[in-house]
């Protein structure tokens, strides 16, 4: 029986990193670099439709909203519905409100820079409050707003960025890359307005001219815009803004852009496309881990794997640790092949009962990825032989490697992959599945353990192993989700594990 494999992980569907522009939408500005290309951007972007302040309400519930309805907060991790607006500042979740991530006192509050959304964002009200008109930076030692299950994205504190020694807001790495390319997007729209702007530390047109920022800040800009790619977030909320105002962020579409006006590639033209792409796989990622199920011993159970990359031009090869249980279709592969996506078939069989698992690798001169396969085999399985075809969708995988050790605490603690919150549980190396660690929790009824972050589009698939401690027996087990990023909990099911 063939199935698509379920992978043990949070991972996004595939899609193209790059935003898709209006045919020609950027053909004024090709060929050119420098000031000229910025001032051909300028043309292009420059004129939009003004919004009102108030009609921003309205505009993030189709800029700012995730797949559940939720406001997307880059400045907390707090869960607001779009009509949530306005409420208390006294703490960190008590609502939220529109923040000009450039701040407004830079540009006298001029319009119409004070409703452009391509720089407001909807924020939490407290830590708004917190980054006031500071100039964002890197503050090792900042201050990070906390609230009970609320906390801030982001801290405040004294620069530690080589330049500058004054106060900074330091956002969280995740979205570092988005507001660079805001800013990007702002100097660039608003070129023509900059000498007038009172401006900031993070900016200097006195010293720079076009360039708009201060060295530092160009410096740090270009790190942020570089470590932390265009994100889907960032590829849909730029198309949004366009249908209501009729622009678009170039930096977003093409964020190869900014090195050709601050960074390495200053003097050379611009050609309208990134540099090549380089070889990689888009699926599966390094450390991916596949589940392909339960099966009677002696019978075959297969699943299916999107092998895709880009940019490859070398034939490849597939290679496993052992092959004593998996099987695959096919072994070689020409580049094309992969760059279009091909469907690798993986399948498994053994002789005795147990769990099995082994290692994938594709690899060619130019590049490689590993990946694991598991799979477990039992002599009786109700029903028989392989169950019914899993969901394909995103799934999660927790193994504890690499941890810290001990317990039983009542806190957050990291795992291998995910940030969970512990009550009455602890992480140790005895009673093990596979792997060197496991998770304990305590004989207390309120012993628990829960993701204390959002996996993005949800789960397809869940599966764990779970064991009796020592000499205990008929541990009873309950499995709750929730939809509502922890608001509310469903259970899923009770479990007796003997």
């Amino acid at each position: 029986m063939k199935k698509f494999c379920v992978l043990l992980m949070a991972m996004a569907s595939a899609f193209s990193l790059l935003a898709e522009a209006p045919r020609n939408y950027y053909d004024n500005a090709l060929g050119k670099n420098d000031e000229p290309l910025m001032s051909a951007l300028c043309g292009i972007i420059r004129d939009h439709t003004q919004l009102s302040y108030s009609a921003l309400w309205n505009a993030f519930k189709t800029t700012d909203t995730d797949a559940q309805g939720y406001i997307i907060d880059m400045y907390s991790n707090c869960m607001y519905r779009p009509d949530d607006h306005g409420g208390s500042s006294s703490a960190v979740g008590g609502g939220f409100n529109r923040e000009h991530s450039f701040p407004k006192s830079w540009f006298d509050d001029n319009y119409p820079m004070y409703t452009d959304l391509f720089h407001l964002y909807p924020t939490d009200i407290k830590v708004n409050g917190q980054r006031s008109n500071f100039p964002f930076g890197v503050c090792a030692n900042g201050t990070r707003l906390v609230n009970g299950k609320y906390y801030g994205k982001g801290k405040l504190g004294t620069s530690t960025y080589p330049g500058y020694n004054g106060t900074v807001f330091e956002p969280d790495d995740e979205y570092k890359g988005d507001f660079a390319r805001t800013y990007f997007y702002m100097v660039t729209c608003y070129k023509n307005e900059l000498r007038n702007w009172s401006g900031s530390p993070q900016l200097n047109y006195a010293a720079n001219k076009y360039k708009a920022f201060s060295n530092w800040s160009i410096s740090m800009l270009m790190e942020w815009t570089r470590l932390d790619p265009v994100s889907d977030k960032e590829i849909k909320r730029n198309d949004a803004v366009y249908a209501i105002q009729g622009n678009r962020n170039p930096f977003i579409d093409h964020p190869e852009l900014a090195e050709f006006i601050w960074g390495d590639k200053q003097g050379q033209p611009w050609t309208g496309s990134a540099d090549p792409v380089l070889p990689g796989f888009s699926s599966p990622k390094e450390g991916d881990a596949f589940y392909l199920g339960t099966t009677a011993v002696g019978t075959p159970l297969e699943c299916t794997i999107t092998v895709k990359g880009h940019g490859l031009s070398k034939g490849l090869t597939l290679t496993m640790r052992d092959n004593e249980n998996f099987y695959v279709s096919k072994t070689s592969f020409t580049a094309s092949e992969i760059n279009s996506g091909y469907q690798l078939t993986v399948g498994f069989t053994a002789d005795d009962e147990g769990y099995f698992d082994n290692t994938i690798i594709i690899a060619s001169e130019e590049v490689s990825v590993s990946f694991s396969v598991m799979a477990n085999a039992e002599t009786e399985v109700d029903p028989p032989g392989p169950g019914p075809d899993p969901v394909l969708g995103d799934s999660i995988m927790e193994d504890w490697e690499g941890c810290t050790t001990g317990g039983y605490w009542t806190k957050q603690v990291q795992g291998h992959t995910w940030l969970w919150d512990f009550t009455d549980a602890g992480i140790w190396g005895d009673n093990i599945r596979h792997g060197e660690l496991s998770c304990r929790l305590g004989k207390s009824s309120s012993s628990a353990i829960a993701m204390a972050e959002d996996v993005e589009g949800g789960t397809s698939a869940f599966a764990f192993w779970a064991a009796s401690y020592g000499s205990d027996s008929d541990a009873k087990l309950q499995v709750e989700y929730s939809i509502d990023r922890g608001s509310s909990w469903s259970v899923l099911g009770d479990f007796t594990v003997t």
